[in-house]
C-alpha cells in the first residue's frame, strides 16, 4: 500500500523527469496533490480503477486526489516520463470565471477520464511545456516567480486543451471484483469524515466483515481502515493549508480524538498538523 504521504514537500508545483528500467507499482496509490503524467516509452500497462491503459508513447493520464492508480511496465531498455504534481488550491487560485485550469481535473468518483493519446506533434509539443515549466525560475533572477508562475499556467492550460480535442484511447475493463470495491470505495468517499466502521459498511453493503475486508484488501491493496485514515489525512492536509486549526481539523476529518489525530498525522506525514501547516503560512 502507498498513498505518497510522506513525498516531497509541494508549495505549489514540481516537476521530474523519470527514467528508469523498471516502473511497476504493486499496489495502487494516491496523493493529496494532483498529478500529469507523460508517458515517453512503450510497454506494460496503467492501472487507474477498475480501468486498464495501454503505455505508450504521448499517453498522457492526469489524476486528481483521488483516483487510485498503479503502473506495470514490461522489460525495457528504458521507461521515461514527466511528471508534474501540484497542489489543487494553488492551481483553482490561478483560474479564473472564465478559464478552471483543473477543469480535465474533476470526474465523477469511479468514472475515470483522465486519459488520452497524443499525436507526436502533441507530444513534442506538451514536453516543451514541461521543460519549459521545469526550468523557469532557476536563477532566481528578477522577474523569475512571475516567469515560473506563466510556465506553469501554460503547460495547464495546454493539457486542458488537449482533453477538448484528443480521442480517448480504448480501455480494458478490469478484473470483475473492482466492480465489486467501486460501490465501497464511492461509499468511503462520500462517508469519511463522518464515524463509519466496518460493521456499518459491511451492513450498508449486506456483506460479512470477513469478505468485506478480504475483498477490500485483495483489489485495492489497502485495509479498509487503513483507506479510510488515508482519505482522513489528505483531506486534513487540504484543510491545514487553508490555516484552519489543528483542532477543528481533526474534528471536520473524523477524528474524535485530537490527540490520536496529532500522533497520526505526524506518523503519516513525517511532520505534526501544526508544523504542516506553518509551512503554507
Amino acid at each position: 500500500m502507498e498513498t505518497d504521504n510522506k513525498q516531497n514537500f509541494c508549495k505549489d508545483f514540481y516537476i521530474s523527469f523519470h527514467q528508469n528500467a523498471s516502473w511497476k507499482m504493486d499496489k495502487f496509490h494516491f496523493h493529496d496533490t494532483y498529478e500529469i503524467l507523460l508517458c515517453l516509452s512503450e510497454g506494460g500497462e496503467f492501472f487507474v480503477g477498475e480501468s486498464t491503459y495501454p503505455i505508450k508513447r504521448g499517453g498522457l493520464l492526469v489524476f486528481n486526489s483521488m483516483d487510485l492508480h498503479r503502473s506495470s511496465g514490461s522489460t525495457q531498455p528504458s521507461y521515461d516520463r514527466y511528471v508534474a504534481h501540484f497542489i489543487p488550491e494553488y492551481a483553482a487560485g490561478l483560474s479564473t470565471p472564465q478559464t478552471d485550469l483543473l477543469r480535465c481535473f474533476e470526474h465523477p468518483v469511479g468514472s475515470y477520464t483522465g486519459n488520452v493519446q497524443l499525436s507526436e506533434e502533441q507530444t513534442q509539443q506538451l514536453l516543451s511545456y514541461f521543460e519549459k515549466a521545469q526550468k523557469a525560475g532557476q536563477k532566481g533572477e528578477y522577474g523569475d516567480d512571475l516567469r515560473r508562475q506563466m510556465a506553469f499556467i501554460q503547460l495547464l492550460l495546454y493539457v486542458n486543451s488537449l482533453y477538448d480535442h484528443v480521442h480517448r484511447d480504448h480501455l480494458i475493463v478490469q478484473k470483475d471484483s473492482f466492480h465489486k470495491v467501486q460501490p465501497i470505495l464511492s461509499y468511503v468517499q462520500q462517508n469519511f469524515q463522518n464515524p463509519i466502521t466496518l460493521d456499518s459498511i459491511a451492513q450498508q453493503f449486506y456483506m460479512s466483515k470477513y469478505y468485506l475486508c478480504h475483498l477490500f484488501k485483495d483489489v485495492t491493496g489497502f485495509g479498509l481502515n487503513e483507506y479510510i485514515i488515508n482519505l482522513r489525512i489528505l483531506k486534513a492536509r487540504e484543510l491545514l493549508r487553508q490555516n484552519i486549526s489543528v483542532q477543528q481539523v481533526g474534528e471536520i476529518v473524523g477524528f474524535s480524538n485530537n490527540s490520536h489525530f496529532i500522533r497520526t498525522f505526524k506518523s503519516m506525514v513525517g511532520v505534526s498538523p501544526g508544523q504542516y501547516s506553518h509551512r503554507y503560512r
